[in-house]
């Protein structure tokens, strides 16, 4: 089955501009680990956060964490990313920061650091393989 050329570049372009996205979205997760700042942080709280008009199983919770700095200032960060579950108030967890740029800070997991850009790499592979085997 071959493909139609324009098809073939329509796929490759997307499977490229996944791995781009993917690529840019990479880049907090490393700013925040060569910057070197770590910590442990207490959950304070959580933000609940509901889709319109979909009921209680569409509610992601997202931690509100508080840590303190090598310099002992006190921060309190919201995670980017949710979860299903609320994270019990008290729970300690790792944060990754940056020291110029503390109120940035991450929690120190897959979810929050790696799961987007690997479902966006994961997500345009094939496109980017179809368009590249249909134009050789």
């Amino acid at each position: 089955m071959a493909f139609d050329p324009g098809v073939a570049w329509a796929f490759l372009a997307v499977g490229a501009g996944t791995q781009v996205g993917a690529l840019m979205l990479l880049r907090r997760p490393i700013r925040l680990m060569r910057a070197g700042g770590s910590a442990n942080g207490v959950v304070v709280d959580s933000e609940k956060s509901m889709e319109p008009g979909h009921g209680a199983s569409s509610a992601f919770f997202f931690d509100v964490v508080e840590f303190a700095t090598r310099e002992g200032r006190s921060i309190r960060v919201t995670s980017e990313v949710g979860r299903r579950v609320a994270r019990a108030k008290g729970s300690r967890v790792r944060i990754l920061y940056d020291p110029d740029q503390p109120h940035e800070a991450e929690l120190a997991t897959f979810p929050a650091l790696w799961l987007f850009p690997v479902v966006l790499s994961a997500f345009g592979m094939p496109f980017l393989l179809a368009g590249l085997a249909a134009l050789l």
